[in-house]
């Protein structure tokens, strides 16, 4: 009898610390969202510029106002897919940009990032004040718990962006968000992170198809770029030559189940990101152009 005691206490502390990890991780995902959302709210009222008579305190965002929209391409990502085993013959082919990780023995992926797995060039002297992007998100995935105790069930997405600039070689230039020159580029998040924990009974399962769409809030402006401490002349440099901007995915998740479902790459997590990019406003599918 004290053995079947001591047994269960085993198991209880082990679900125990397991559910507090993955509250820390929830609460690490809500504190990353907060800060995204503050650096953006900052970013759109530290610009004092006056365009065309208006300013920060007017519209909110003064390097776009009563600009024309010109189109400048898109980029899509790879797949990043959670799979048991990865084998090509359950989850197809993978392209260059692709990628597949499949999860211990606990059912856990930890925080994993995949950089550089879309890119898009955009020549020199395309834009003159902002590039604003939109991106859009696709997330399928299916939880299940296959212990005979409950656990729970989590899956985090983070689509970010790397800006690379020969502007931004310069080794006095410094990044605020780290402390260490820039090195020529700069990423970013906040294109549209998903996070899903649930408690989960034994043999419960879960299915998810997301998507959905995540545009800026001032977008590459001259006002985001001063926000990073950049002076006028850098950010002149930084749109008269070619930007390049990569496209990188952090995942992370906890008893994810492949067996269950399909997705368009035949996988158990497959999350894609696309970019839109335009000069001023969120782009359309069309090749039309305004200026």
């Amino acid at each position: 009898m004290r053995k079947l005691v001591i047994t269960c206490f085993v198991v209880i502390l082990g679900l125990q610390i397991a559910s507090a990890q993955d509250r820390s991780d929830v609460k690490a995902q809500m504190r990353e969202e907060r800060n995204t959302l503050l650096k953006e709210r900052q970013n759109q009222t530290k610009s004092s510029a006056t365009t065309l008579g208006v300013s920060a305190a007017d519209v909110g965002e003064p390097d776009s106002f009563g600009k024309n929209a010109l189109f400048l391409g898109i980029a899509t990502s790879g797949f990043v897919i959670i799979d048991p085993t990865c084998n090509p013959a359950d989850i197809g082919p993978l392209g260059p940009d692709d990628h597949c990780i499949s999860p211990d023995a606990t059912g856990n992926v930890p925080l994993t990032t995949f950089n550089d797995i879309g890119r898009i060039t955009i020549p020199g002297k395309s834009v003159s004040n902002i590039i604003y992007a939109i991106a859009n998100n696709t997330a399928v995935f299916s939880l299940f718990n296959p212990n005979a105790t409950t656990q729970v069930g989590r899956i985090s997405y983070v689509p970010s962006v790397t800006i690379v600039s020969e502007a931004l070689d310069d080794p006095a230039l410094i990044d605020p968000t780290t402390g260490l020159p820039f090195n020529g580029s700069f990423t970013t998040t906040g294109f549209g992170s998903l996070t899903t924990s649930k408690s989960m009974a034994s043999l419960a399962n879960e299915f998810q198809a997301n998507s959905y769409t995540r545009a800026n809030t001032v977008g590459f402006s001259r006002t985001f770029f001063a926000a990073l401490g950049l002076s006028d002349s850098v950010i002149n440099m930084i749109y008269k030559k070619p930007v390049t901007i990569k496209l990188n995915i952090r995942v992370s998740s906890r008893w994810v189940d492949s067996a269950t479902w399909l997705t368009v790459s035949g996988s158990s997590a497959t999350k894609k990101l696309e970019f839109c990019f335009g000069q001023l406003f969120p782009c359309s599918w069309s090749t039309t152009q305004e200026r």
